[in-house]
């Protein structure tokens, strides 16, 4: 049994590390207008 919930939290950790990064992820990630304002 803790063999099996390793080897998820192994897979569940590759994937979100190494998946491909769209270019629509890029574009929401750089995108200046959807951050927070952040002026104190």
């Amino acid at each position: 049994m803790k063999t099996l919930i390793l080897l998820t939290l192994v897979i569940v950790i590759g994937w979100v590390l190494f998946r491909p990064i769209t270019q629509k992820e890029l574009d929401r990630y750089n995108n200046k207008k959807n951050r927070p304002n952040l002026d104190l």
